[in-house]
């Protein structure tokens, strides 16, 4: 019980935390497994994308000069030679005065340069009749339209999504250099923890922060692992950190704090080093810093408030890094104007949730009312948060302020 001697600020500690993690080494995954990971390398297309000129349209295919001057009372009247089917290649070539029926993505036949659609012509037997003058290249979607082999189609520090996924897949790229994902040991302190669902005794209530802080990593692309509750007990706690120590970053959830059996700072001083105790955030303040066994440790506040809003502080930038990923948050931000005003405390940066609705073609914050940091539902009701910095008292109603997006 003896209280923080001082609190870091959260520029000051973010960098602190940023310089003591590394970029993870980079491993090779199937494309097919590469959803979520952060490209290691330059991505180059083996191939032309499409592989050969075909048609955008159904219809038929034909020379556009000889549609030129066509309109709907005076067609232009061609000749139907044969059909193009989709997928097979084809030995239709057509001349002057010709044209080949011809599906959406089918090959192009030889001579042919224009693509009309289907609505736009008369057809009775071999005979079409084209209402429209056409231009060279209408509807035809030509070879490497898309992308040209040897091109750069993706880039190095680019987070794969499902779009990306595609591109790999048409460009030949079957297999690709990704950041490893860090492995995040994550403990639970408390010895009136016990596991959700179970039987609550006096006094004991369910371990929340654990699973949380599991999802949050999982979110921002780690790969959580619970190693589950441990007790108030500093024995205990140095043997668990010690197998902790063996990912790529370490979650402690409580015992953070000043209390007299708030262990942990003292347990990563004793095993490593600590680096920081004490942030000038709200929520969040009581959390600390170090390295064991050359691997972060983040001790974050027991409650699931505070600990959540320390992760996105810190930890997320940290594990963003690790991936070669910008060292931020990384949500979306929006500006929205406030429908009330929010008070804070200069020197503590405070981390507002809020509700967001549209007026007027904008966007209104609703700073969340209820406080305190053991309160989760201000978060699950909350659009996302506002962050006051340390050296502002609070913005006014109707003040336009930066949104981050949960």
């Amino acid at each position: 019980m003896r209280g923080f001697a001082r609190y870091t600020k959260l520029e000051d500690a973010l960098k602190l935390v940023l310089s003591r993690v590394k970029r993870l080494s980079s491993e090779t995954v199937s494309f097919e497994r590469a959803l979520g990971h952060v490209l290691a390398e330059d991505v180059v297309s083996k191939t032309d994308v499409p592989p050969f000129d075909r048609s955008a349209v159904d219809g038929y295919a034909v020379r556009a000069a000889d549609t030129f001057g066509a309109t709907g009372t005076k067609p232009r009247r061609l000749r139907v030679i044969g059909s193009i089917p989709i997928g097979a290649p084809t030995r239709l070539r057509v001349r002057r005065g010709e044209a080949a029926k011809i599906m959406t993505g089918a090959p192009m036949p030889a001579g042919a340069n224009a693509a009309v659609m289907v609505e736009h012509v008369s057809a009775k037997g071999k005979q079409l009749d084209v209402h429209v003058p056409l231009t060279p290249s209408k509807n035809v979607s030509a070879r490497g339209e898309d992308v040209r082999a040897g091109e750069i189609v993706l880039k190095r520090g680019q987070l794969l999504r499902p779009q990306d996924i595609g591109m790999l897949a048409s460009t030949g790229n079957l297999r690709v250099q990704v950041a490893r994902r860090p492995r995040v040991a994550i403990l639970a302190t408390g010895s009136e923890l016990r596991k959700p669902g179970a039987r609550l005794g006096q006094a004991k209530i369910a371990d929340t922060n654990s699973y949380s802080l599991a999802a949050a990593v999982a979110r921002c692309g780690g790969i959580p692992r619970r190693l589950g509750i441990v007790p108030d007990k500093p024995k205990l706690l140095r043997r668990t950190l010690r197998e902790a120590a063996k990912h790529d970053a370490v979650l402690v959830s409580a015992g953070s704090s000043v209390g007299e059996r708030d262990f942990v700072p003292d347990v990563i001083q004793e095993m490593g080093e600590l680096f920081l105790h004490g942030i000038a955030i709200r929520p969040g303040g009581p959390t600390a810093f170090g390295v064991v066994g050359g691997k972060p440790v983040f001790a974050l506040a027991g409650f699931p408030v505070a600990s959540l809003v320390a992760f996105d502080m810190l930890v997320r930038p940290a594990l963003r890094a690790m991936q070669g990923l910008p060292a931020d948050r990384g949500y979306p931000r929006v500006r929205a104007r406030l429908a009330r005003k929010i008070s804070s405390t200069l020197g503590r940066a405070d981390i507002v949730r809020v509700g967001l609705r549209s007026r007027r073609g904008g966007l209104i914050a609703e700073p969340i009312r209820v406080t305190g940091s053991g309160i989760l539902s201000s978060m699950t009701r909350a659009d996302g948060f506002v962050v006051v910095p340390e050296d502002l008292e609070g913005f006014g109603e109707g003040a336009s302020v930066e949104v981050e997006l949960y």
